[in-house]
């Protein structure tokens, strides 16, 4: 326990780094960039755990250029997220079913259509609220808050976790996760409420720390929404990128669903100032 520990904290502290690193040299459109990477990345190792085993290349590859499509028009072009969203599904449809002699059996297909429009959602629409958080008045504030929020809160869940945890909340999903070590991650994203809430002074505190426990409590269901898509591709981790962590998509399964709930927030509060 104490090695996996210690290459956990290694491995995050490197991440880091490389974050502040980024913001450092780059400012802004450095982290930008690096949630383009985090997708082109997180997307190939969505195709291996998502899409179903029997899918051909021109499938992935579809899937695959679609996906990216769909995140840079939301992110880029929020006022036509929507239509664009629609029109980029129903051109993945029409050339799915135009290829649907690859798969042998009709319910092959109709897996295949409904996994892909899931990974769109969850890997094109979600993070682009994150980079959308830039693009706000205190923008790299919040987008420091997300991760803040979300990355203490695992922080939280797993020391509590392993040392208190006793009570099971869903073995199906994960096994080692327990109601004391949530309760332990919200407490670790309300620490991180709270201190990221002074240098947020326009907004009030209780406000900061509802949110923090709003976008904590949902990012948990965030990991056991991955942990449910990886038991049923029958793997352990999404991939190997970070030592002690997995893939991209382990690291960030939180992220993801809290984004919105940080976009929705900021972009209230952002309105009034």
């Amino acid at each position: 326990m104490t090695k996996t520990f210690l290459i956990r904290t290694l491995s995050a502290v490197v991440a880091l780094v490389i974050l502040f690193s980024i913001y450092y040299f780059f400012e802004s459109t450095g982290l930008k960039l690096l949630v383009y990477a985090t997708v082109f990345i997180g997307g190939y190792e969505l195709i291996q755990i998502l899409l179903p085993k029997n899918s051909g290349r021109f499938h992935k590859g579809l899937f695959y250029v679609l996906l990216l499509l769909i995140f840079h028009v939301a992110a880029n072009y929020p006022s036509f997220a929507v239509v664009a969203f629609s029109v980029l599904i129903v051109l993945f449809l029409v050339l799915s079913l135009l290829s649907h002699q690859s798969f042998a059996e009709l319910e092959g297909l109709v897996e295949y259509q409904a996994k892909a429009v899931l990974g769109f959602v969850y890997l094109g629409l979600l993070p682009s609220y994150a980079y959308r958080l830039l693009d706000l008045n205190n923008g790299m504030m919040w987008f420091l808050t997300l991760l803040a929020v979300v990355f203490t809160g695992d922080v939280g869940a797993y020391l509590v976790g392993i040392t208190l945890g006793k009570h099971k909340i869903n073995p199906r999903l994960s096994p080692k996760k327990t109601w004391e070590g949530s309760i332990g991650g919200l407490a670790g994203s309300l620490v991180a409420g709270f201190v990221c809430s002074h240098f947020l002074p326009q907004i009030q505190l209780n406000a900061i720390l509802v949110m923090a426990v709003c976008a904590g409590f949902v990012a948990q269901f965030g990991d056991f929404f991955e942990s449910l898509i990886k038991r049923v591709a029958d793997v352990k981790d999404s991939g190997s990128l970070m030592p002690g962590h997995g893939g991209i998509l382990d690291r960030i399964d939180g992220v993801l669903f809290a984004s919105p709930v940080l976009m929705l927030v900021a972009s209230l509060f952002e309105s009034q100032y």
